[in-house]
């Protein structure tokens, strides 16, 4: 029988010792010097040979030609092409029918055993701007799920009004009611969900064309209603570069660029999972933000094909701490861009087309 290293399985150095983890099964165990000289040996398809081979084999390290754990191995699809770390953290994010999951009883009781939660907010330093009040818009919400479309062509005479720049802030990242929750401390409510309401995605608005604001980087104070001035604003070539060429992103009246406060989430979920709670709650704010655009008679378009570490170098985040996470442009969209969004509602031409030189959504 002919054996090889399992390709699900990742190795790595702790405490002087190599440990074999197994993302699949959930499992982590230290390998004696002896097993990690014969890995090298089953780097390739090799004969079975020895009780510590077996052994190996027996603990999933090793896989067997032909198989099922081969066979699985071998029907990676598009895992192949998400690639290893991908790959790697889904399964060890993945849970098993074995996993126990705590009451709400004894999840609360954990959180009041521990030290004081994180603050539910970041709070900056630096020259502040009051935003006017935000009145919800008054429209038919089916209305607005029916017309809202991802929008890359804007208007380039026509700057977003104050009030709707402020109105879209309020009603998707404002703070709706603060609740004192006993033995935890404060909790947010928002128009948005978040995993375990801890909210930790902040809104980072880079403006270039809203009346009445200069161009700059700010970031959005949710318990004032309010703008701290943290940064000029970046070039036009800066803001494509940032979203990975993409020429729209110069063309918005602004960017609302998202990123996560790690310790928000993770000290309610300690755990790899998570992660995903993170990627959930960007997902869930950048869709209140298409519809609430919709609602203001503005256009949106969302993205996560974006150079993530010189927009955190930008924003002054450290991933050890705060991860960016994607951007939503927001801007007052080219007449002809809103007569193709109209004509499609009304049952025409969707007319997608995206050549390289001309990718405004009309492809024109």
């Amino acid at each position: 029988m002919r054996v090889r290293v399992s390709r699900l399985v990742v190795f790595l150095w702790r405490d002087g010792q190599l440990v074999c983890d197994d993302p699949l099964r959930h499992r982590q165990f230290a390998l004696t010097v002896e097993a990690e000289r014969l890995l090298r040996d089953y780097a390739d398809w090799a004969e079975l040979d020895g009780r510590l081979a077996q052994q190996l084999l027996d603990a999933h390290v090793l896989v067997a030609e032909g198989s099922p754990e081969h066979a699985r191995e071998e029907r990676l699809g598009a895992w192949r092409d998400l690639g290893l770390a991908a790959t790697y953290y889904h399964l060890a994010s993945r849970t098993l029918g074995s996993d126990v999951f705590r009451s709400a009883a004894e999840d609360a009781a954990v959180l009041r055993a521990k030290t004081g939660q994180p603050e539910p907010v970041k709070e900056y330093d630096g020259p502040r701007i009051a935003l006017p009040p935000a009145d919800p818009p008054a429209v038919d919400f089916t209305a607005v799920l029916d017309a809202r479309r991802s929008t890359r062509w804007f208007d380039p005479d026509r700057p977003v009004p104050l009030p709707a720049f402020a109105a879209l802030l309020r009603w998707t990242a404002g703070i709706r009611r603060e609740v004192d929750v006993a033995g935890v401390g404060t909790a947010l409510l928002k128009t948005v969900p978040s995993g375990g309401a801890r909210h930790p995605v902040e809104v980072y608005p880079v403006v270039r064309d809203v009346e009445g604001l200069e161009p700059g980087v700010y970031h959005y104070a949710v318990r004032r209603h309010e703008l701290v001035r943290l940064a000029p604003a970046p070039g036009e070539d800066q803001l494509r570069e940032w979203c990975g060429g993409q020429p729209h992103a110069a063309q918005a009246g602004f960017l609302l660029m998202y990123a996560a406060v790690l310790d928000r989430t993770v000290w309610k979920y300690p755990a790899a999972r998570a992660y995903r709670a993170l990627l959930l709650d960007v997902g869930h704010l950048s869709q209140t933000v298409y519809l609430t655009a919709t609602a203001l008679g503005l256009g949106t378009f969302f993205t996560a094909a974006t150079r993530d570490a010189p927009v955190e170098d930008a924003l002054g985040l450290s991933w050890p701490d705060e991860i960016f996470l994607g951007v939503s442009g927001v801007g007052v969209p080219h007449p002809a861009e809103r007569d193709r969004q109209a004509a499609m509602l009304a049952g025409g031409d969707a007319a997608f087309s995206f050549p390289p030189d001309a990718w405004h959504g009309r492809g024109e």
